[in-house]
């Protein structure tokens, strides 16, 4: 169906998919598992659209994600049974060690799994707390448990270098999209998204046609939920960074004004 046929309210709700001509959209909140989630500037196109005059926002957003070493402490320092601490992958990558913390679950979030083991909150320096606990069978599987100074080397090389450094680049060596001068956001602490709001449906066939151009068919396209460390709730189109600039000019030529904030 049409995007524009979707009742707008649908758009704040947690689990979306929307299927339109080219696209699959769905729904990801930002900000979860305690991310840093900065609001840098937002660009604002004023113009008498399809739909009525109303604002669309162009949101430039910064989210940092990783675990320095001294939080990661704080947290060990936090929880004391046997198994919680600092594990390091048995079988190295490129001659680089893996450093992870995980902790029992405790409380209310305790959580088993169908053998009844305890799980366990991973957390990795470069994406911090990780969605998806483990249990203590697999993390033994494939990790060894070390003292705080065996991981502490491995942890903060992978936390300073993922600050612009993809993981294939680091793992590898090499980056094949970076190589090809598109850029690559897998494994970085440190991400820019940019996210179009306010009244995206009565511009969406000019969107459409820009997204498109950067985008194959049938790919997903992400609404995005996220809260600013300043409390500003924004829900919106996830745009790729390629395509911004395009967008912009697209907008700008049906505004009658546009203006940019910064925060």
């Amino acid at each position: 169906m049409q995007l524009a046929r979707v009742p707008v309210s649908l758009l704040s709700r947690c689990s979306i998919t929307i299927v339109t001509r080219m696209f699959v959209f769905s729904a990801e909140d930002l900000g979860v598992g305690g991310d840093h989630v900065k609001h840098l500037h937002v660009r604002t196109f004023m113009g008498k659209f399809s739909s009525g005059s109303a604002p669309v926002e162009l949101h430039t957003i910064s989210v940092e994600r990783g675990l320095a070493w001294e939080a990661a402490l704080d947290i060990w320092r936090e929880h004391t049974g046997n198994d919680d601490g600092f594990y390091v992958l048995k079988q190295e990558r490129s001659r680089r060690a893996t450093a992870i913390l995980a902790v029992a679950e405790t409380g209310k979030s305790k959580r088993y799994n169908e053998q009844r083991e305890r799980l366990y909150i991973v957390y990795r320096p470069n994406t911090g707390k990780q969605l998806r606990p483990e249990s203590i069978s697999d993390l033994r599987g494939r990790y060894r448990k070390v003292f705080p100074d065996e991981a502490q080397p491995a942890w903060e090389e992978q936390y300073v270098a993922s600050g612009n450094t993809c993981s294939h680049a680091y793992w590898r060596g090499s980056c094949r999209r970076s190589t090809m001068g598109m850029p690559c956001d897998i494994g970085l602490r440190r991400r820019t998204y940019h996210i179009l709001s306010g009244s995206v449906l009565s511009v969406w066939g000019k969107v459409e046609n820009v997204v498109t151009t950067f985008s194959p068919a049938n790919s997903k396209m992400q609404i995005i939920r996220l809260r600013t460390e300043d409390k500003r709730k924004i829900a919106g189109m996830l745009i790729q960074p390629a395509a911004v600039n395009p967008l912009v000019n697209v907008l700008t030529q049906d505004s009658t004004h546009t203006f940019t904030d910064k925060f």
